[in-house]
């Protein structure tokens, strides 16, 4: 009797085991962050299986210095198939067309190990952000949607802006607990559009700069927008 419920044991013990190690996609959605000396990665894969990943070198804080790839991904086994279909190769998307394959390690809870894209080393991921899914939006955004003070995680960055009722914007880059003035611009509903003519930067006056985001979702808290391909969220401060 004993010798059978050290049996019964082992096996419930082998099933759980088997049930942590096992891959799906639901265990993949979100936002996952892996970094070293160097480099920070980043991967987001969505529910509706859009994926993107960014690639940024540390103490470059601009735009220009994040490598940024789109397309779609699926589950095959322990392999995370990703067909990358839009890439940033300076500051403007471009298209292309190629498939790469990420063998999974181990994924448990919010860490991710998985081999990088040639296999030789495997990197640590911690899942950053929860796969946010908004309902599209119904109605065009008005401006009261958008004044005070929101959170971004854009391009590997963290972000504070704040849009006023006077039309005024500020970015400031969020660093160590502090926020750090990057812009100044001034901004407006165009649509479905949120617009920002950037005035000022961190290296002065700035001349025929828009960002252009297009608003996808509402709530009272958050706002989804997407940048060209790429989906992120805005999260209400106050």
């Amino acid at each position: 009797m004993l010798a059978a419920t050290r049996i019964l044991a082992l096996a419930v013990c082998a099933v759980m085991l088997i049930g942590c190690n096992r891959v799906t996609e639901v265990k993949l959605l979100g936002t996952w962050r892996a970094e070293d000396d160097q480099t920070v990665e980043e991967m987001a894969c969505r529910k509706d299986h859009s994926f993107t990943s960014w690639t940024s070198w540390k103490n470059e804080l601009t735009t220009p210095s994040v490598g940024i790839g789109a397309g779609d991904w699926q589950l095959q086994g322990h392999e995370l198939v990703v067909h990358f279909t839009k890439y940033v190769p300076v500051d403007t998307w471009a298209n292309e067309d190629k498939q790469i394959r990420f063998t999974i390690v181990k994924i448990r809870n919010d860490a991710l190990l998985m081999k990088n894209f040639d296999g030789s080393k495997v990197l640590t991921y911690k899942r950053l952000l929860p796969d946010y899914v908004l309902t599209l939006i119904q109605r065009p955004p008005s401006d009261a949607d958008f004044v005070g003070t929101w959170q971004i995680h854009y391009n590997t960055h963290d972000y504070e802006e704040r849009f006023g009722a006077d039309h005024s914007a500020v970015t400031s880059f969020r660093l160590e607990g502090r926020a750090e003035e990057a812009a100044t611009a001034l901004w407006r509903i165009d649509g479905h559009d949120l617009i920002m003519d950037v005035k000022t930067d961190s290296n002065g006056p700035v001349e025929h700069r828009t960002i252009r985001w297009e608003v996808t979702g509402i709530q009272p808290q958050r706002i989804a927008i997407k940048d060209g391909p790429v989906p992120y969220i805005l999260e209400r401060l106050k």
